[in-house]
């Protein structure tokens, strides 16, 4: 596909050897070739629309061979400006994309660190055990014995305390934002010079990633983020916003759950909390 570039300085004509390369990729190709390191705008068709899409494939965007196309240079303060996406906002860094965790009460743990679970697991086990003032069975909600017995199983999920203290097993802020309500709850804050996000639903975390590409390989993911970059920080919450719009979040007030150990119906969080310090069951399903 060879493809004339309209541009500031003149004309240029591109060759694209892959027709099925997003709007994003065939921009980075425009940049490289014409030696552009501000974020730019592309246009086509007649009359000249805007392809604000990067995620499309070009014959999605209608990008045919033999068409011109117009650059035009975006100042900066527009270039950092997210453009969302489904599950992904786009950066002048990249994508901070949406990484969905399995659905298996380890979720909190993999967004942290997904390969090693277990591990993270028995570390939340250890601090516990060797704090009983911060961690006291009052703190605890039951037993520290039973507390520290009950973390440990695969099917235990975590919450709040578990990130509390990974973030400083990690020496990293764990910024964890709540969908529903939009609020960001800072662990360990004003201890560490990085940052990482986890995204809560109401009953399930996922992670947030930084990855060069839309879609990209998770190799490529970049989940620590110095503090001093705000960027990140707008970007994550304009992500939150649009799962919140699409209603991605369950309200846990109000949604009903059953106990899969006795049958029991409950309302809300609360209940299952209620019912958990008093039953020792764990282990819930939603139903409507």
């Amino acid at each position: 596909m060879r493809l004339r570039i309209r541009h500031p300085e003149g004309t240029a004509t591109l060759s694209v050897s892959n027709p099925e390369q997003t709007v994003g990729e065939l921009k980075q190709e425009i940049k490289a070739t014409l030696n552009i390191d501000k974020a730019i705008e592309l246009s086509g068709g007649y009359p000249p629309k805007i392809i604000e899409n990067d995620s499309l494939k070009l014959s999605d965007g209608n990008v045919r061979n033999g068409d011109t196309l117009s650059v035009r240079l975006l100042d900066s303060d527009h270039s950092k400006e997210p453009i969302v996406h489904k599950n992904a906002v786009q950066t002048s860094d990249g994508f901070l994309t949406l990484r969905e965790m399995k659905d298996d009460n380890s979720c909190l743990f993999r967004s942290v660190e997904a390969e090693v679970t277990h591990e993270l697991r028995q570390i939340v086990a250890q601090a516990i055990s060797s704090d009983e003032i911060n961690y006291s069975d009052a703190m605890l909600g039951m037993e520290r014995s039973k507390y520290i017995e009950w973390i440990q199983k695969p099917n235990s999920w975590g919450g709040a305390i578990e990130l509390a203290i990974l973030s400083a097993y990690f020496d990293l802020e764990i910024n964890s934002i709540d969908v529903q309500s939009g609020r960001m709850d800072r662990f360990g804050e004003g201890k560490s010079k990085e940052r990482a996000f986890v995204v809560y639903s109401g009953i399930h975390y996922d992670a947030i990633a930084m990855n060069s590409q839309f879609n990209g390989p998770k190799e490529l993911d970049e989940t620590r983020f110095s503090l001093d970059n705000e960027h990140v920080v707008e970007a994550a919450k304009k992500l939150i916003g649009d799962l919140k719009k699409n209603h991605k979040y369950t309200d846990v007030a109000n949604f009903t759950l059953r106990c899969e150990q006795c049958q029991k119906g409950l309302k809300g969080q609360k209940d299952a909390q209620d019912h958990a310090a008093a039953t020792g069951h764990m282990r819930f399903t939603e139903y409507e």
